[in-house]
């Protein structure tokens, strides 16, 4: 009799654990997708692109279908392996969640809309790639801690060729490295806050000009690898050092371009 009790006991647990659902993906309250009409205009800024989030929305204008998966999945652009049409379809994208929620939530959200409207699935895979690390060199950083408060700012001054760094943490400078060498770099660096400095490109261009190699006018192009790690050390006291490293990307299984009516 006991076994046969415990054996119903069993049964109705499994029922009800079978019976319940499970839990629902973060999703947006209420979200517009649309083909950006900028991106399909061609033409000067027809690939500018911007994206902006607050505790409560995520807004994207003219941005590329890769960008947006980069945004969802915070990964970096050598990360997402799919077709070329990831680059080039543009979308306007204005989602508002029903309250604040922390950023990862935001970009759990952006991960459910992306699924919705463009039936994207995909998965992940590690694999063992050619990869830079960011380290501290020999002497140590040559910035310092920001002591001013407010958001962090990458400045290009043109009329002097120098960029104006404030407030900003390293993994921010990676990431626009990582941009510029299209290439994954690691921070290794264990710096944790937010930093202002000043690179002054003006002071290598009679090098680049001297060597001939695309600092002129009709010279091949520059190699920006060189002159990177230079004035990375020079100027901020990081190296970067060439490894093979592995990494975790995303492959795109499918995805469509154009995005379900809102």
């Amino acid at each position: 009799m006991q076994r046969f009790a415990l054996g119903v006991s069993l049964v109705v647990f499994a029922c009800q654990s079978f019976g319940q659902s499970a839990p629902a993906a973060p999703a947006f309250d209420v979200a517009s997708v649309r083909v950006s009409q900028l991106g399909k205009a061609g033409g000067e800024g027809s690939r500018r692109q911007s994206i902006q989030f607050s505790p409560d929305s995520v807004t994207m204008r003219n941005a590329s279908f890769r960008s947006c998966i980069q945004w969802a999945y915070h990964v970096m652009d050598y990360q997402i392996t799919g077709p070329d049409w990831l680059a080039t379809e543009r979308y306007d994208i204005a989602a508002k969640s029903a309250s604040a929620v922390p950023e990862d939530q935001l970009r759990q959200m952006l991960q459910t809309l992306l699924a919705e409207r463009f039936k994207l699935t995909l998965h992940r895979q590690t694999k063992e790639l050619p990869a830079y690390v960011l380290m501290v060199a020999k002497g140590g950083p040559k910035f310092k801690e920001s002591a001013t408060d407010g958001e962090p700012s990458i400045d290009p001054q043109l009329n002097r060729m120098a960029v104006v760094i404030q407030r900003t943490p390293v993994s921010q400078l990676v990431e626009g490295l990582s941009n510029i060498l299209r290439a994954p770099i690691l921070d290794e660096t264990g710096l944790k806050g937010k930093y202002d400095v000043t690179i002054d490109v003006a002071k290598y261009l009679p090098d680049i000009q001297a060597r001939g190699d695309g600092g002129g006018r009709g010279g091949p192009p520059v190699d920006p690898i060189p002159i990177i790690m230079t004035g990375l050390q020079e100027e901020l006291g990081l190296k970067l050092e060439s490894r093979k490293m592995p990494l975790d990307l995303l492959i795109i299984d499918h995805a469509e371009k154009v995005p379900t009516e809102n």
